[in-house]
């Protein structure tokens, strides 16, 4: 039986463009690299104001970008919520006001709403669309469980007999959620790609 035979170069040329397209037809479809599906569970946290929120439940239909901290945070907690107000800002300045901004507790004992308020006034957050929470603990480790953040306390020390100190070990990220209450991507929170960020909000709007 004769075998149809190309020049090799010909060859070459096929392989790379079947090479491209295949990169191409995926590339388009996995430009998210996570679709983690979080709306089959719902807890009952409290916003900064004490008033009830349902997570994610209450989320759902926006865009949501979330991380997670704790106010005694001396360096990453607060370059996230920074870089968070950042984009909160850039997006407003280019109209698009449907994406919502969340920072969680993950030590909830002593981040009481007052406490995430006086956070946020202090450093001018703008909340119309952008809410702090807080919850019972068993709900937060839950919900940390289901972004796969991690929060370790270190030891304790008190400055006197009422006043503890400690710190936690924990992860930085924050997290892109698309309207149907799916994990997208995260990124890395204290040095967002604001950018970037963005370009994914716009095409999870589309």
């Amino acid at each position: 039986m004769n075998h149809l035979k190309f020049p090799a170069n010909i060859a070459k040329l096929f392989i790379l463009f079947s090479f491209l397209m295949s990169f191409l037809f995926f590339g388009c479809t996995k430009k998210f690299p996570e679709d983690k599906n979080i709306s089959g569970v719902n807890y009952t946290l409290l916003n900064q104001d004490s008033t009830k929120v349902n997570f994610p439940s209450d989320f759902k239909g926006h865009i949501l970008v979330i991380t997670f901290i704790y106010t005694n945070c001396p360096d990453i907690c607060p370059m996230t919520t920074h870089n968070m107000q950042e984009v909160q800002k850039k997006l407003a300045d280019e109209g698009i006001h449907d994406v919502q901004f969340a920072a969680m507790s993950f030590d909830p004992n002593r981040d009481t709403p007052k406490v995430l308020k006086e956070y946020a006034e202090v450093r001018d957050m703008k909340l119309n669309n952008f809410v702090f929470l807080t919850g019972n603990k068993k709900d937060v480790d839950s919900i940390l469980h289901e972004f796969d953040f991690i929060a370790i306390p270190g030891d304790t020390t008190f400055v006197d007999k009422t006043h503890p100190v400690y710190f936690f070990t924990h992860t930085d990220k924050l997290f892109l959620v698309d309207k149907k209450g799916r994990i997208r991507t995260s990124f890395r929170g204290s040095k967002v790609n604001s950018q970037k960020l963005i370009s994914d909000i716009k095409s999870l709007e589309n």
